[in-house]
């Protein structure tokens, strides 16, 4: 049975193609506990009437239910390839000629001459009724002739047996007032359904809408990050590049301190664009963790050195603790274990006057065989920060857009110490300083003499 035209244009809109493929998903997998149910109301029918025609009944009703879960499949087929049909008249027509077929065995069970068959009459046509009320009732077409047939078998039985008993008993027609009433009740709930449903449709609707700008702004935003760094990172290169050879050049120690700052301020530039990049690329699920066997040790000791002319020109303290332990390899990513703790220092040194900063590394067992807890600690006598701006830091992850915050570099290190499964922690006090530590769990790769 094919229920989808093939006229060109006659597809049906996006809102309309999704509902469709939901009412048949729903029909399609419907159909076996329908085939279950009217088996066994057919099994006691059998017992009622004393013949074998509510068997016979269900052997016709079994294949229409193949049929027709058949053509739901193939309904759903359609929406899902985005060739849903707007009109439906075929599977109209078919689900009213459905409808039909299978009250007959209400009628069956109406006119037995068992006491409780008009009461079992009424279930099953309720049951069919509230069937298709439920599962029909995002297409009116289909919903009404599935629902029509049920409504005329509950209304229309005891007019008959009204009529078949010569007119002469008017209380064979009070079912008739209580499908009546049911029916009233039914359309009133039926369209509370619709109006649900209508509002879940377009709350889904709203929804994808702002998926999609979502996804644009995501991607506009990474196209203007993609342009700016390779617009900008030739001639930063450049500057820092030219900035260096002045400093070599220079004729008095003032001018070499001057350009010396010139190129450091290059180098943070060169850093923030790093930053952008990288926030980007973890924003979009591309930061991969490559671990292998590292000293940590080593990784301390590069950062601290890399800082020590940026403390020097604040004439700040800067030191480095080491345990005093056999150097081990364990395996973690270096890259971006050293970029943590670069961002560390680097917020630690820009934010601190007066005083120093110390960069402390430790590793201790773990309760995990063959692994240990690496920790570095960043404490500096800075300006430090308030309970309120670590919960935002931590809480929210935003970056501080005026300057006055720890920027892109502690945002970045707190995610990608998630990625890692390590912990970022911070204590700090409003003109105390601050104290900023970085843990991870990591597998022990071998022990390696000290150099």
């Amino acid at each position: 049975m094919d229920a989808a035209p093939e006229a060109p244009g006659a597809y049906a809109s996006p809102n309309a193609t999704r509902a469709l493929a939901a009412l048949a998903r729903t029909r399609g997998d419907n159909a076996w506990s329908r085939l279950l149910g009217c088996a066994l109301v057919a099994l006691v029918a059998t017992a009622m009437i004393g013949n074998a025609w509510a068997l016979y009944w269900y052997a016709g009703f079994a294949l229409a239910m193949l049929g027709e879960r058949a053509a739901y499949r193939g309904l759903l087929a359609r929406c899902e390839a985005g060739m849903a049909p707007r009109r439906l008249w075929p599977l109209t027509l078919w689900t009213v000629l459905q409808s039909i077929y299978s009250n007959l065995l209400a009628a069956l069970l109406w006119f037995s001459t068992h006491v409780s068959g008009e009461t079992l009459a009424v279930i099953f046509i309720c049951g069919g009724l509230a069937n298709a009320a439920a599962t029909l009732r995002s297409s009116t077409p289909l919903a009404l002739a599935g629902m029509a047939p049920s409504i005329a078998f509950l209304v229309g039985l005891p007019f008959a047996d009204y009529a078949l008993s010569g007119f002469n008993n008017v209380l064979l027609l009070t079912p008739a007032i209580g499908a009546v009433m049911l029916v009233g009740f039914g359309a009133s709930h039926w369209r509370s359904l619709r109006e649900s449903d209508a509002a879940q449709a377009r709350a889904e609707a709203a929804a994808m809408r702002e998926r999609r700008a979502a996804a644009a702004a995501a991607a506009a935003k990474s196209d203007v990050i993609k342009r700016m760094n390779d617009e900008m990172r030739t001639p930063m290169q450049a500057l820092i590049g030219a900035a260096e050879h002045l400093r070599r050049a220079a004729a008095t120690p003032e001018a070499r301190v001057r350009i010396g700052m010139l190129a450091q301020a290059g180098e943070v530039l060169k850093l923030v664009l790093d930053d952008l990049s990288d926030l980007d690329q973890l924003e979009n699920g591309l930061v991969r963790i490559e671990a292998k066997p590292t000293d940590p040790r080593e990784i301390a000791r590069s950062v601290v050195n890399a800082f020590r002319p940026a403390a020097q020109d604040k004439h700040l303290e800067l030191f480095l603790d080491m345990p005093r332990q056999e150097p081990m390899l364990v395996a973690l990513d270096p890259l971006r274990v050293r970029q943590i703790l670069f961002n560390l220092v680097a917020n630690a040194v820009r934010f601190t006057v007066h005083g120093g900063v110390r960069v402390s590394y430790n590793v201790r067992a773990s309760e995990k065989p063959g692994h240990v807890y690496v920790s570095f600690i960043v404490a500096d006598t800075g300006q430090g920060m308030s309970q309120a701006q670590l919960a935002q830091i931590f809480a929210r992850e935003r970056t501080a857009a005026d300057g006055e915050g720890p920027g892109l570099g502690l945002a970045i290190s707190l995610r990608l110490a998630r990625l890692m499964s390590g912990r970022l922690n911070a204590k700090s006090e409003p003109g105390e300083g601050s104290v900023f530590s970085f843990t991870l769990q990591a597998p022990v790769a071998a022990a390696r003499n000290a150099a």
